[in-house]
Formats: structure tokens, C-alpha cells, sequence
């Protein structure tokens, strides 16, 4: 019978909420705005800025609990880098520095559609999150 490595994680969601009146073309274009305004990570005081182009600011400070999620990853023992399948609330990016590192190149050259500036900056988002883990 294979043997598991499986490990349990709980995660405690913080949460904080800012307001903008935000002037674009779409509500997507609104809410894509905001995003590329907000710092990628918190500074070295917890706090995440976020400073609009038209000169609106806000900084978040996430000390609300907003929940808790359990979670499993499973691994086989002779291959701890390799994901079996994950249980439970997964949506965080759960990667080893080998996955990371594999992961990376593989974003950083996807085709993107220079019409669709949405995909480009989430696909940026994304890499520069794996970039972090893969360090």
C-alpha cells in the first residue's frame, strides 16, 4: 500500500475594505485600476498602500477576522515535490521552490494578447507571486 506525506494547513483570513469612486469606461476598467494601484506586498509595517492616478490613497491594514480554512495537501513519500491532490480550501498558491521554479518560466513566456491588458497584468500579478516563492 503507497505511503503519504499529507499535510494540514489552517489559514486565518484577514481582511480590511477601502472605498474609491473610480471614473472609467467599464466596471471592470474601475475595479482593474484599483488593483494595479495596490502594492503588491505589505510593507515592513503590515500595511498594503494603494495610491490611485488621480491622487486618491488608502492604505490597508487587515485585522478583521474574516475566516478560517482547513486544508490537506498530499505528496507521495518517494516524491515530496509532487502534489497527489489537494482537499479542502486551496485557492493559495501551495508551491515548493522546485514547483515555483519550474512554474515561473513557464509564465513569464506564456503568448499574451497585447489586446487584453486585464490577462497581461494578472499574468504579471501571478508571476511575480511564483517569483517570490521560487527565491
Amino acid at each position: 500500500m503507497p505511503v503519504f506525506i499529507v499535510t494540514l494547513s489552517e489559514r486565518q483570513l484577514l481582511s480590511d475594505r477601502v472605498n474609491f469612486q473610480v471614473e472609467a469606461d467599464t466596471a471592470e476598467a474601475a475595479g482593474q485600476l484599483v488593483l494595479d494601484a495596490t502594492a503588491d506586498e505589505a510593507n515592513e509595517s503590515g500595511l498594503r498602500p494603494v495610491r490611485l492616478p488621480d491622487g486618491q490613497s488608502a492604505v490597508l491594514e487587515p485585522d478583521d477576522v474574516d475566516g478560517n480554512e482547513v486544508s490537506v495537501s498530499v505528496r507521495p513519500v518517494d516524491q515530496p515535490d509532487a502534489v497527489a491532490m489537494q482537499i479542502g480550501a486551496c485557492w493559495h498558491l501551495d508551491l515548493s521552490v522546485p514547483e515555483a521554479r519550474r512554474l515561473l518560466p513557464v509564465l513569464t513566456g506564456a503568448i499574451v494578447d497585447e489586446d487584453d491588458p486585464v490577462t497581461r497584468a494578472l499574468c504579471a500579478r501571478l508571476a511575480r507571486q511564483v517569483a517570490n516563492l521560487a527565491q
